[in-house]
Parts: C-alpha cells; structure tokens; sequence
C-alpha cells in the first residue's frame, strides 16, 4: 500500500508539471507572435467610425447606378411637374438659402473642396512628387473649364434661338430691360450645375475607399522593394499618411454633407417649374456627356505628357 500511495503522487505531480509546461509553452508562443487582446474602443472612435461609415454609405455608389438614378429622376420629377400641380413651399422660392448660398455657389463649394481633397491625398501617394501632384489638381481645372464652357454655352444658345414678346427687341438684354418676355430655350444651368457637381465628387473620393489598403501597404517593410521608390519617399509618404488623415477624413464628411444637398436641390429643381422638361433633361444630358469626356476617356488615355490629368489614385501604389 504504501508503494501504491507513493506511486500515485509521483504520477499526480508528473501530470501537475506537464500541465504547468504545457501552458508556459502556449503563453511562449502566444508571447513570440504578438497575441494580444485587442484594447477597448474609446467612445471618440467608435462615433468617428459610424460617421465614416455612413459618409462610406453616401458616396461610393457606383457612379454609373447614380446616373442611372439622376437621369430616371430627372425626366419623373419633370413629368410629374407637367402634369401636376405641386405644392408650393420655401423651396419652390428661388431666393431660399440653400439656393442663395448654395447652388448658385455651387461650383465653388466643389472647387474648393474637391481641391483640398485631391491635394491632401495626393500628397501622401505622390510621396511629395509637385508634378504627379498637379496632373490629379489639373482635374478640377478641366472641371471649371467644363462648367464654364456649357454655362457659357446655355445662355448663347437662349440668345440665338429665343425672341421677344416685343418685336422691337431682338436681344434678350434690351427685352428683359423693357419689361418684356425673352421666349427661348434655356438649358437649366441649375440642373447642370448639380450633377455635374455630384458627378465630380462621385468619382474623386473613390481614392478614399482604398484609403486603409494604402496604410498597409505603407508598412510593409519591404517596400522598397517591391515598389521603385527610395526609402526617403516611402518615409515621407508614411509620414504624410499618419498626419492628413484626420484631415481628409474632415473633409469626406463635408463632401459627403454636400452630395446630399446637391441631390436634395437636383430634385427641388425638377419638381418645380423653373424649367421646362426638355430644358432640364438636356441639362442632365450635358453633365453626363462632360463626365464620360473627362472620366472616362481624357483621364484614362494614358496620356504620357507631364502636366497632364490623369485617373483619380494613380500612381505607384496605384489606390
């Protein structure tokens, strides 16, 4: 008996100590890789990750399925504006705020922070490089050449075709400054002004939706190697990245903001009569028609030259 007893504790505390080795080797392991509970997310970042989320929501519809919906919605909300009487509201008056200060600013509040954004990011995939810089800025000096050129356009086009009510007028000037009607065909510069608005910020922050990939590949170790960049550039571009984030950030939420009412004010703009259908059609035609121009041929030629623009992201990291 008392060799069993003997026997049986020596066996206890032989399993005692492989269990004890056992987990010293597990904890050695977990230790050697970086196993680590993940840290608490603080109440800041958890509503910063739900506005991104929702401003991810707002604009990476595809582009092409937002035509679709602008073009249908357009021609609808005309219809029904035909043949229908619609009830007026705050918004079917012109001098309402968000037309004031808004839409008849429209392009400016694109410039200004569409351009923000274009150079913030391209700052960090440009690694710093003022020529790859300026083909992304040169993006928004086609876009303002566009605007220009068409709304220019819209009211030659009234001036040829149009007449007055009074035939002792035959410019829409001397017309409208005697109290008479200029009757003309004018292209609903609002309705252009919003999509090509919509369409321009549609297609640039697509960069930010690979904005998190671009940090990883920022840390890969090795990237100098599998990039033809030197490690000063690579470093610069780390740099950049961890410091103009928060910014861009600011600015997709403010971007996000302004699609938003750009969409709401496209479709106040349609259901009121402030222009006929074909009018308002053929000014949702021509923002389309500029969008394919620039998007989706001049941006994406592979056009050589320095000083050219090119595709949103494009680059050697290629977001």
């Amino acid at each position: 008996m008392p060799k069993t007893n003997a026997s049986a504790k020596t066996s206890a505390r032989r399993q005692e100590f492989n269990r004890s080795n056992a987990q010293q080797q597990k904890a050695s392991v977990r230790k050697s890789i970086g196993l680590k509970l993940p840290e608490p997310t603080h109440v800041g970042h958890f509503i910063v990750m739900v506005i991104m989320k929702i401003c991810r929501s707002i604009l990476f519809v595809d582009t092409g399925v937002k035509i679709g919906v602008y073009l249908i919605g357009v021609m609808i909300c005309s219809i029904i504006c035909d043949l229908f009487v619609v009830p007026r509201t705050y918004m079917s008056e012109k001098h309402n705020i968000f037309n004031k200060y808004f839409v008849k600013l429209g392009w400016a509040w694109t410039l200004t922070f569409v351009t923000a954004y274009i150079i913030l990011t391209s700052l960090v995939y440009c690694c710093n490089n003022v020529a790859k810089m300026c083909q992304h800025i040169l993006r928004v000096a086609v876009g303002t050449l566009l605007w220009y050129t068409c709304t220019s356009l819209f009211l030659h086009v009234e001036s040829i075709v149009g007449v007055c009510t009074a035939n002792s007028h035959d410019n829409k000037t001397a017309c409208m400054d005697a109290g008479k009607n200029w009757l003309g065909f004018d292209i609903s510069g609002h309705v252009f002004l919003e999509m090509h608005s919509l369409l321009t910020i549609s297609e640039e922050v697509k960069t930010f939706k690979y904005w998190t990939k671009l940090g990883k590949i920022l840390e890969d170790e090795n990237l100098s190697e599998r990039r033809p960049l030197s490690e000063e550039e690579i470093g610069q571009a780390r740099m950049n990245y961890r410091t103009l984030t928060p910014y861009i950030k600011a600015i997709i939420v403010v971007l996000a903001i302004m699609m938003v009412l750009f969409e709401v004010m496209l479709f106040f703009t349609t259901i009121y009569r402030f222009h006929t259908l074909p009018q308002k059609v053929s000014a949702s035609f021509v923002a389309v028609g500029c969008w394919f121009l620039s998007y989706q041929i001049l941006y994406k030629s592979g056009n050589p030259f320095p000083f050219m623009p090119i595709s949103p992201g494009k680059s050697l990291f290629d977001i």
